[in-house]
């Protein structure tokens, strides 16, 4: 499966278009969007880089099919992704949203060979006879770890005006040299200063630079954020 193998993006992109066929028996790229929370022209750019890999059938005003290639790929995306938020919903005991949301930014952060790895550990822990004595510890323990008030957060949900610490930035960031050109590494300081009221663009500062991200970009960056009282001080 590794001559499969596509960014996270159009990961996303796939595994709408199969869930929209599932439930409408057609995808158009209006509804796509309308899922993804993206513009138009974005959906147009990703239908096409995936017509090139022959994973799906498009034309301009036409609906879009799944070539079996891309029926094999989506099955594999949809199942994974099951997996990942059985795993936050029923061993972590996040919520149902929490759950499908931490399973969508696990897929972006990880690389395909880790995200198999992720899939299979938590596929054991669910269902494998020897794991039942861990599952009935967890199952009594987890709840009562509240954690920290300061977790990290991805970077696409920092408050607008919060300042926090980069903590992580995944190999799947487009332009991540051109980032870390700019300062934008482990350890730096970054603020939000802005986000689109339409679309998906973010601005933050670095430094003493200024960029634009788009959000499904900015999730591929995880953050510590300062708490109040420090963003006061300065």
């Amino acid at each position: 499966m590794r001559n499969l193998e596509i960014s996270s993006s159009l990961e996303d992109y796939l595994e709408a278009i199969a869930e929209i066929i599932e439930s409408d028996k057609h995808a158009h790229s209006k509804e796509i969007a309308e899922r993804l929370k993206v513009s138009t022209p974005s959906v147009s750019n990703a239908l096409q880089a995936l017509a090139a890999r022959s994973l799906i059938r498009y034309q301009p005003h036409s609906p879009v099919t799944l070539t079996h290639r891309g029926k094999r790929l989506a099955n594999i995306i949809r199942h994974r992704h099951q997996v990942m938020k059985r795993f936050f919903a029923n061993i972590l005991k996040l919520s149902e949203e929490e759950a499908d949301d931490f399973a969508c930014k696990t897929e972006h952060i990880l690389t395909e060979k880790y995200k198999d790895r992720f899939v299979a550990l938590a596929d054991a822990i669910e269902n494998r006879q020897d794991c039942a004595g861990l599952r009935h510890y967890l199952e009594r323990h987890l709840p009562s770890i509240e954690g920290e008030d300061s977790e990290l957060i991805s970077l696409d949900l920092l408050p607008l005006g919060h300042e926090a610490t980069v903590v992580n930035i995944s190999e799947n960031l487009p332009g991540i040299k051109k980032f870390a050109d700019i300062g934008l590494v482990h350890g730096s300081l970054l603020q939000m200063e802005g986000k689109a009221p339409f679309g998906d663009l973010i601005r933050i500062r670095v430094m003493e630079s200024r960029l634009s991200m788009r959000e499904k970009d900015a999730a591929n960056i995880w953050v510590k954020p300062l708490s109040m009282s420090a963003n006061a001080a300065g």
